[in-house]
């Protein structure tokens, strides 16, 4: 998964509590000054298909995840999310507006070979249809935009289904910890709310009472809730009727051609922090760092971590499940 030229700089931060008092209702991605943003509010969303994937109740509890945006922005603006066609793995990059839903069933070191040049050019989740980041990490948003002005392209999101975690029922959450049938671990409604809103630009916060929060403790279904001080980002960042503050968007449908430097995957690409704090970052390396015409910016995972809350990165908001 792109980029590939990424360092964790600095170690996981731990946090015992976090008051929300002062914590602003919502913030927007930001990438060298620019607010990442949407040109089109017709946003398709669509699912990738592949073995058995996804079932009944995991199609159901994406497209409850876009309905409860849709009901939200109905009283502010003029976004509409309207499901597409299923798309086959392996899916192309959706660098036409599209959000697009993976899940991966199996950890990629459990069937790559160690010598595959996949691991090389980060391409092993292409080839394999395997999830590629830590085992306990449960879901990973990546959303492709132009570095020149910010317009998103289009969102990737992926959750784990290898590791047992992701569910999809209403019901009480595990005892922490336990993965057991009939109780909620890692709800997949919510992790996919949360990410919908990164794919719109909003950035991920620290209060933990925000459908945004960096953190998802074991068992929440909170998140499936469009909190108001999301909703608040949301109707001022596409109020009905009128532009995007701060918005430059491209006259060519948003979809990159040969001149615009596609995110490819040898490392070009740059990484917005999400307005987040830095407990890992990304740098290129030693050839100048020179940024590519296009940039992709991801925040992976959500740890279920029951008391404890986990930050680790900026880049890549890596979280995991703690039994």
């Amino acid at each position: 998964m792109l980029p590939s030229r990424v360092f964790l700089l600095i170690p996981l931060i731990i946090l015992f509590g976090v008051s929300s008092a002062w914590a602003q209702p919502y913030e927007r991605t930001q990438y060298e000054g620019l607010e990442l943003c949407r040109g089109d509010r017709t946003v398709t969303y669509a699912m990738t298909t592949s073995g058995g994937h996804p079932t009944a109740e995991e199609r159901a509890a994406v497209t409850a995840a876009f309905n409860t945006w849709n009901q939200a922005v109905a009283s502010c603006s003029d976004l509409v999310f309207t499901p597409g066609e299923d798309v086959p793995h392996p899916a192309p990059r959706p660098l036409d507006g599209k959000m697009l839903v993976t899940f991966r069933q199996v950890n990629c070191p459990d069937i790559v070979p160690d010598d595959d040049a996949c691991w090389q050019n980060e391409s092993c989740h292409d080839k394999y249809d395997c999830w590629p980041f830590a085992p306990r990490d449960v879901v990973d948003e990546t959303s492709y935009f132009r570095v020149s002005t910010g317009e998103i392209l289009g969102t990737e999101i992926s959750l784990n289904n290898s590791n047992g975690m992701l569910t999809t029922l209403d019901g009480p959450p595990c005892d922490e910890g336990v993965i057991e049938p009939g109780c909620v671990i890692g709800d997949v409604q919510s992790l996919v709310t949360r990410s919908i809103g990164e794919g719109l630009g909003l950035a991920l916060l620290t209060r933990t009472d925000s459908t945004m929060s960096r953190v998802l403790p074991w068992g929440d279904t909170q998140k499936r809730i469009i909190d108001p001080g999301t909703l608040q980002g949301i109707c001022e960042t596409y109020p009905r009727g009128l532009p995007t503050p701060g918005c430059i968007i491209s006259t060519d449908g948003g979809v990159p051609d040969g001149g615009d430097g596609v995110p490819s995957g040898d490392g070009g690409v740059q990484e917005a922090d999400g307005g987040v704090p830095d407990a890992g970052d990304s740098v290129p390396d030693g050839d100048g760092g020179a940024p590519s015409k296009s940039g992709c910016t991801t925040t992976s995972s959500v740890p279920l971590l029951g008391a404890l809350m986990l930050l680790l990165g900026a880049r890549r908001t890596r979280q995991r499940s703690r039994g």
